[in-house]
C-alpha cells in the first residue's frame, strides 16, 4: 500500500485510541546508551535492502530469525526511511517504527506475522559481557553475530549474556570491534495475557530495561470510516497512490476517498497492534476499496489498526464496508454522493456602505443532482466582479457548504457580483452597495447690524397701517367714489354756466 506520511498516520492512529506506542525512555549510560523493544515485521520491507516489497517467505522469514550485522547494515541503509540511511543503526533512529505498544501475543509464531515475537535492541558503546535478564513467562534468545543462537535454550526465564563468540560488541577488550548494537529475541511461551514483563539489559552493571504488553489472541473487530459520505468518482480506479492525504485535524484532502480503520481488540477489550484485517465492500460499483487492503506492513505503521483506502465508485448509493478476522467481523455503511449539479447562494447582509471595510458572508449550499448534500472536502472557488475581495478564493465544503467572506471596495458602482464555483455547477448573486445618506446643512440665523442704529419701522405697505395683503379698505373706495362724483358734478355746473 502506498505510504502515508508520518503525521498522517499519526492522525490515523489518533482517530481510533487515545494511546501510542510505547518503549522506555532512553537513558545515557557509560556502556549501554539505550534500548528499543520492537516487533520484527516491522523491519520486513527493509530487511533487503527494499522497501517496496515484504515477502511472507523472504523478508519476514529474514527478518524475525534474528538479525546479523549485515542485515542491520541493510534496514538502516539508503531509502529505508531508517535515521540518516547511512547503513549505521544508531540509539533513536527507529523510534519513528516502534509503534506496537511492545506488545507480545500469547500465540504460535510463524514467519508471516510472528505475533509472539519482539525484538529487544541494546545500543552499546563499550565492549564487554551484556546480559539481557527477564522475568518467567517469556524466552530470551541472545543472537550469534546478531542470528540467532541455535544451542541456546527454547525457552529459559535465566539471563542470557552474550559473550564475544555471540557479537563482537560484547566480552571483547577492543572498543572499535562490532556495530555497538547487540540483538535478543524474544518470545512469550507461558506468561499470560495481560502480564507486564521485564526484561533488563545490561552490561558492566550499567543498562536499560524495556517492558513487554503481554496481549491475547485477535478476539473482535470494529470498523470505523474517516468519513462517512464520499463522492462518486468514475474517472478514476482506486489504486495504490490515489490515497487521501490525512491532515493534522483529521480532515481528508479529496471528496472522493476516505480511510476504513479496523481495530481489533483481544478477549480482555485491549487494543492490538499489527494484525492483519481484510476489508472489503459490498457495493464496488458504489465503493472501491484500495488495491492493497488490511496491510500491516507498512499500514501497520500506523500502529494501533489495519486500515484501507475507500474510494467512490461510478455509482452513488450506499455500501457497507466490511472487516474480517475470521474469529469477528464488523461493518460500516459509507453513502456515495453525485458530484456537484445545484449552488444556492446567500448574502448576508445583502446589502452593505461599499467602503472598504464593511463585508457580506456569501455562503454556498451545494448539492448533487438528486438533491444530497456533496460529500465533505469538495473544493469550491469564490470569486468576484469589479473592485472587490473575496477571503477564501477555494476552500472545500462542510455539511454541504462552504463560505466566504466579500469585501466590496468601492461604492461607485451597484454592487459587486460573486461568482461561485464547484465542479461543473456554478452560481451568482450581488452583494449591493448602499447608497450614501444626503447631508442636511440647516438655514443660517438672520444676519444683524452692527452699527447699533434702528431703521424707521416702514410698516407692512398698507394704508394707515393696514396689511396690504387685505386689499383697500371699503372707507378708501367709498371716498374714492364720492370724489368721482364731485368731479362730474362741478364740470356739469360749470357747463351751464358757461351758456
Amino acid at each position: 500500500m502506498a505510504k502515508f506520511g508520518l503525521a498522517a498516520l499519526a492522525v490515523v492512529a489518533a482517530l481510533v485510541l487515545s494511546f501510542s506506542a510505547s518503549s522506555s525512555t532512553p537513558t545515557a549510560h557509560a556502556e549501554v546508551d539505550s534500548s528499543v523493544a520492537i516487533w520484527c515485521g516491522f523491519l520486513a520491507s527493509r530487511i533487503d535492502g527494499d522497501p517496496a516489497d515484504a515477502t511472507t517467505a523472504g523478508d519476514f522469514g529474514a527478518a524475525c530469525d534474528g538479525l546479523t550485522e549485515a542485515e542491520i547494515a541493510l534496514i538502516s541503509g539508503a531509502n529505508t526511511d531508517i535515521g540518516d540511511e547511512d547503513g549505521v543503526l544508531e540509539a533513536g533512529e527507529l523510534d519513528d517504527l516502534d509503534l506496537d505498544a511492545n506488545q507480545v501475543t500469547i500465540a504460535p509464531n510463524n514467519p508471516a506475522t510472528n505475533h509472539s515475537t519482539i525484538y529487544i535492541i541494546a545500543f552499546v558503546d563499550d565492549d564487554g559481557l551484556t546480559t539481557f535478564d527477564a522475568q518467567s513467562g517469556v524466552s530470551v534468545v541472545v543472537s550469534e553475530d546478531g542470528g540467532v543462537d541455535e544451542a541456546a535454550p527454547a525457552a529459559d526465564a535465566d539471563p542470557e549474556t552474550c559473550t564475544g563468540d555471540n557479537d563482537e560488541d560484547c566480552g571483547t577488550t577492543d572498543p572499535t570491534n562490532g556495530d555497538g548494537v547487540v540483538v535478543a529475541l524474544i518470545t512469550a511461551t507461558t506468561a499470560t495475557d495481560g502480564a507486564a514483563v521485564v526484561v533488563d539489559v545490561d552490561q558492566e552493571s550499567v543498562g536499560d530495561s524495556q517492558t513487554l504488553d503481554i496481549v491475547g489472541v485477535a478476539f473482535s473487530v470494529e470498523v470505523t470510516l474517516v468519513e462517512t459520505t464520499i463522492q462518486s468518482d468514475a474517472a478514476t480506479t482506486c489504486a495504490a497512490g490515489t490515497d487521501p492525504e490525512v491532515t493534522d485535524d483529521g480532515a481528508l484532502s479529496d471528496a472522493e476517498s476516505t480511510i476504513a480503520i479496523a481495530v481489533v481488540t483481544d478477549n480482555d477489550d485491549r487494543a492490538l497492534t499489527r494484525i492483519t484485517s481484510p476489508i472489503t465492500s459490498d457495493e464496488t460499483d458504489v465503493a472501491e476499496v484500495g488495491d492493497q487492503t488490511g496491510a500491516t506492513v507498512d499500514a501497520g505503521d500506523s500502529g494501533i489498526a489495519a486500515f484501507a483506502v475507500i474510494c467512490g465508485g461510478d455509482d452513488s448509493g450506499t455500501a457497507n464496508i466490511t472487516a474480517d478476522i475470521g474469529a469477528d467481523d464488523d461493518s460500516a455503511e459509507i453513502t456515495v454522493v453525485g458530484p456537484p449539479a445545484t449552488i444556492t447562494l446567500t448574502a448576508a447582509p445583502a446589502q452593505i456602505a461599499c467602503d472598504g471595510s464593511q463585508t457580506s458572508t456569501v455562503t454556498a449550499t451545494i448539492v448533487d443532482s438528486a438533491g444530497n448534500n456533496v460529500a465533505n472536502g469538495t473544493d469550491v472557488t469564490f470569486s468576484v466582479v469589479a473592485l472587490g475581495t473575496a477571503n477564501p478564493i477555494n476552500t472545500t465544503t462542510t455539511d454541504g457548504t462552504a463560505s466566504s467572506t466579500i469585501t466590496p471596495l468601492s461604492g461607485a458602482a451597484a454592487g459587486v457580483t460573486v461568482i461561485v464555483s464547484a465542479g461543473d455547477a456554478s452560481a451568482s448573486t450581488r452583494v449591493d452597495c448602499s447608497l450614501p445618506i444626503p447631508t442636511v446643512v440647516a438655514p443660517g440665523a438672520t444676519p444683524t447690524s452692527d452699527v447699533g442704529v434702528t431703521p424707521p419701522d416702514t410698516g407692512t405697505g398698507g394704508y394707515l397701517g393696514q396689511d396690504s395683503s387685505a386689499g383697500f379698505p371699503l372707507w378708501t373706495l367709498v371716498a374714492l367714489a364720492l370724489g368721482s362724483f364731485a368731479l362730474v358734478a362741478g364740470g356739469m355746473v360749470t357747463r351751464r354756466a358757461g351758456r
